[in-house]
């Protein structure tokens, strides 16, 4: 692969043949989010007297105050600590809470249906304390047999049931214990189909732990409209005002009706949603100019003999600036959405990363972990010789149309393409989403177009009904003028 030069289109131009190490990336994201950062901080700060609450009275909230962010529960609003809800279902916030959790989970296992049996133990203080950590939604069982049962991360779950047989028998496990153990314990329960544990309090201690709210009694109500007299009563009766209320009501339930219609066909919420609802950070992974030439989650082939010059213009080292702008866009979304995440180069990350959480993916023959990706479905990559690329559709392959000849002068390119990926990888079950061109021209494309509200809208055109929970591949096409590309448009794509 021929050595790419950076040229940064923010700065007009200057600094053209100076190399990037992505290593200075860290603080190119901290002036280039400084604004946004600084935005939140003020948002914060707003509402530094105030209390934030969830609709859910199941789930912790969060109290902003001169302290920090500080864990509470909807008991908190009502009578002071407690680690008990209205419904019986636990989510413990606090160190305090979780604690108690842990304390718990040590008299399950020193019980003599868990005591016998270290591999069930096992599974059992895996799981919980996963999800205290606020791992939970990491609990696959690819990961749970890989983390507990030694397990290569390339097993195939479909032949090797090691996982679900335990999960079923730590159901047994709890499900005998807590019939002798019941009255006042912490309850911990694996509900079929899940490997999170839920945690709750018997059912009979509930009510008293919750003060009823006081509302209206029947005959409060009833004293009021017994006033109002006959007169009144008829007058809501009569077929006019009925016919009034009843067409109000159905322009009502219309506009709801389109509301959340609009809401649920938004194509930008739509295709984010699987990375923004974790709660793992994402995974940022920037391909390099090893890529494609090394090994992935390896360390450099360093020496003691190797300059400062050296080290910084190593092919494990140097980035491209197209590519650092399109991850930032990338960045810029996530603060924006309040998500944490982390960035990596294509050498330094790790599949455990990857099965951390969400990954955004930039780069395409100068990111492995890319092309690991694409190999297996129908739009990949190939080389016919040494100098061009193609995106080979499995279904046409005849079409050579999506194409780049690497000799050509980067001036003289007017063309470009790009994959546009969003899948849950079967190997590490995570979502990943990836921007990747044939050059760097289609790959600053696919970031504008995934970044961008409006771009995303041109899916919408093209998706089949309920594609917002479907794996997708698109390929893009974007005109290049001397150095710069346009926007992208869809000219292909698959939906499983």
């Amino acid at each position: 692969m021929s050595r790419f030069h950076s040229f940064d289109p923010v700065t007009s131009g200057k600094n053209r043949n100076m190399p990037v190490t992505y290593r200075h990336i860290y603080t190119w994201l901290a002036l280039t989010l400084a604004d946004v950062s600084k935005k939140r901080s003020n948002a914060l700060a707003l509402t530094s007297a105030s209390t934030t609450l969830s609709m859910d009275p199941t789930q912790c909230y969060t109290r902003f105050d001169h302290k920090g962010v500080v864990g509470m529960t909807r008991n908190d609003l009502i009578d002071g600590p407690t680690l008990r809800t209205s419904d019986g279902v636990f989510h413990p916030c606090t160190d305090l809470e979780r604690e108690e959790v842990r304390k718990q989970l040590q008299r399950v296992l020193a019980s003599p249906v868990f005591q016998h049996s270290k591999r069930y133990a096992a599974v059992l203080k895996y799981i919980v304390d996963q999800t205290l950590a606020g791992c939970g939604d990491r609990l696959k069982e690819r990961t749970i047999g890989i983390e507990v049962f030694q397990r290569l991360p390339t097993y195939d779950t479909a032949t090797d049931h090691v996982v679900r047989s335990a999960a079923s028998e730590v159901r047994k496990r709890l499900a005998q214990y807590y019939q002798d153990n019941a009255h006042g314990q912490l309850r911990i329960d694996v509900l079929l189909g899940s490997y999170v544990p839920r945690f709750s309090w018997a059912e009979e201690e509930d009510h008293a732990a919750l003060p009823s709210a006081s509302l209206p009694t029947v005959p409060a109500a009833e004293e009021r409209l017994a006033s109002a007299g006959p007169a009144t009563s008829r007058t809501w009766l009569r077929p006019r005002w009925i016919l009034a209320a009843l067409l109000i009501f159905a322009v009502s339930l219309s506009s709801w009706g389109v509301f959340f219609r609009l809401q649920r066909l938004d194509p930008f919420d739509g295709f984010w949603r699987p990375v923004l609802s974790s709660h793992a950070p994402v995974l940022l992974c920037i391909g390099n100019l090893e890529g494609g030439l090394g090994s992935m989650g390896q360390e450099p082939d360093l020496n003691s003999t190797l300059s400062l010059v050296g080290f910084h213009n190593s092919p494990h080292e140097t980035v491209n600036l197209y590519d650092v702008n399109t991850m930032t866009k990338f960045a810029r979304l996530l603060e924006s959405r309040g998500r944490r995440f982390e960035f990596k180069s294509q050498s330094d990350a790790t599949f455990t990363d990857l099965q951390n959480g969400p990954a955004i993916l930039v780069g395409l023959q100068n990111n492995n972990w890319t092309g690991r990706l694409v190999s297996g479905l129908r739009f990949t990559v190939e080389h016919p010789n040494f100098t061009k690329v193609i995106i080979r559709d499995r279904k046409n392959p005849s079409n050579q149309d999506w194409s780049i000849d690497y000799a050509t002068p980067y001036l003289d390119v007017t063309r470009d393409y790009a994959l546009v990926l969003r899948m849950a990888d079967p190997r590490t079950e995570q979502t990943v989403v990836v921007a990747a061109g044939i050059t760097v021209f289609g790959t600053y494309a696919a970031g504008d177009f995934l970044t961008s509200e409006n771009e995303m809208k041109k899916l919408s055109a093209i998706a089949p009904p309920g594609w917002e929970k479907k794996n997708m591949e698109l390929v893009l096409s974007t005109d290049v003028i001397r150095a710069r590309s346009g926007p992208a448009t869809i000219i292909a794509a698959e939906f499983w």
